[in-house]
């Protein structure tokens, strides 16, 4: 089976989505960055790659975009999928918690709830929460704030769910491939594509301007600085619809002939939800 390549190491949000999506512990291929799992994509045109694409508090993942435009035309996204981010304090039940492990972000996030149920235990950030989980496995005492489903990876207990979490966090990621995948129902799906005008005014109007008229939603558009030219932008876009659509076949030729590059990823079905 294809291998799939995913940001590591174990326990990170990206490898409990894959796992979860692929249920295949044996295909899965940790990498150590974003530019590694394309490095990876690129080299095998047998395999696929999960990306994080946004996140609902942290925003748009640039390393991702970028890489996406970079090769345009080389690959394809197959499918969106998404991740309730939780976070649970990890540790083994009935060892008294002396260190804590977790992200920054994390820590900072969390901190007065910290403070309240742990004011005596020493907190340590790590470069990530499953590098977290790692370190309280390894750890007498240890704990870490990651996601619940790394308890299991690294033999912890879910000792601790902060009441902040009632506030759901969403990841989106992005499946990838060289092989495009035409979607089963074309009216629930979406298609990426990567655009660039010229820069003055009004140029970003009068492209969108079709999709407005054809009632076409853009999910999605994220400007880049267009490589190589210091006085343009590249949008990488998420919209509505696919081939066979009429809507989106009525709109996507007079996109195209307004615009100075125009690249497709791709269509793909979109809104599986997993739980971390």
């Amino acid at each position: 089976m294809a291998p799939v390549a995913y940001l590591g190491p174990l326990g990170t949000f990206s490898h409990l989505v894959a796992r979860k999506r692929f249920r295949s512990d044996d295909r899965l291929v940790a990498c150590p960055s974003i530019g590694a799992i394309f490095e990876f994509l690129l080299g095998d045109p047998a395999a696929l790659a999960v990306v994080p694409v946004e996140n609902s508090s942290g925003g748009t993942i640039y390393d991702t975009v970028d890489l996406l435009i970079e090769n345009a035309g080389a690959l394809f996204v197959t499918e969106e999928i998404a991740l309730d981010v939780r976070i649970a304090l990890l540790g083994r039940t009935g060892s008294p918690v002396r260190r804590i492990f977790s992200h920054f972000v994390q820590l900072q996030h969390h901190r007065d709830w910290l403070r309240t149920h742990y004011p005596e235990a020493k907190i340590e950030a790590v470069s990530s929460t499953a590098v977290a989980a790692e370190r309280a496995a390894a750890t007498k005492g240890g704990a870490a704030l990651s996601a619940p489903g790394a308890a299991e990876l690294y033999g912890l207990d879910v000792l601790a769910r902060p009441s902040l979490d009632e506030k759901i966090n969403i990841t989106h990621f992005l499946v990838l491939s060289h092989r495009e995948r035409p979607p089963v129902r074309p009216e629930e799906a979406r298609t990426a594509l990567a655009v660039s005008f010229g820069n003055e005014c009004g140029s970003l109007y009068r492209f969108l301007e079709p999709f407005a008229k054809a009632g076409v939603n853009i999910n999605r558009i994220i400007s880049r600085p267009y490589p190589g030219h210091a006085d343009r932008a590249v949008f990488f876009m998420e919209i509505d619809g696919a081939p066979g659509v009429p809507a989106y076949d009525g709109v996507i030729e007079r996109a195209r002939k307004r615009s100075l590059t125009f690249a497709e990823f791709g269509s793909y079905p979109c809104g599986r939800r997993f739980k971390s």
